[in-house]
């Protein structure tokens, strides 16, 4: 009990006598001198220019018509979808990937700007032993170019992102 007493008596005139010699080289008569921070340090700060919002173009069901490339299945491959007759809100055309050709049908929602369609016959398989079809949804981009979506098939679920030419 004693000695820890002792010690902390040590810590406290210890702890003092630093924080004295201190106050000594910071007399109100020494120079101080103020460093700058490493360039790693230095935060930057940014205007942005205002950037004008993007309405969506208004897209009509016979906009869909047409050749779309991009990507698609699992994979990311290269594809082509060819939207080759409109009726209504109904379309109907063919998605080539590799040399698969697969025949879809698929309905447009205007007003959400969303295409819902399915894949309903492997027309030729290509380099594929097999072929499953799927479901597909997707919305247009805001300039009605550029479709994204997403498909389920028996190996789960994959993206694609086509382009009208």
């Amino acid at each position: 009990m004693k000695i820890s007493r002792a010690a902390a008596g040590v810590s406290f005139f210890g702890a003092m006598a630093i924080g004295v010699a201190m106050a000594g080289l910071f007399a109100a008569d020494a120079v101080v001198a103020v460093a700058e921070p490493p360039p790693s340090q230095v935060t930057v700060t940014y205007k942005l220019a205002p950037v004008p919002a993007v309405e969506n173009v208004h897209v009509e069901a016979e906009d869909l018509l047409g050749t779309w490339t991009g990507t698609w299945d699992h994979d990311d491959v290269p594809c082509t979808l060819e939207i080759k007759r409109v009726d209504g809100n109904r379309f109907y055309g063919t998605l080539k990937e590799g040399e698969a050709v697969v025949n879809f049908e698929g309905t447009f929602e205007g007003n959400l700007r969303r295409v819902f369609f399915r894949e309903t016959k492997v027309m030729k398989l290509g380099i594929y032993g097999e072929w499953s079809l799927g479901t597909n949804s997707g919305g247009f981009s805001a300039d009605g170019r550029t479709l994204t979506g997403t498909g389920v098939d028996k190996w789960g679920t994959y993206n694609f992102k086509l382009t009208k030419e």
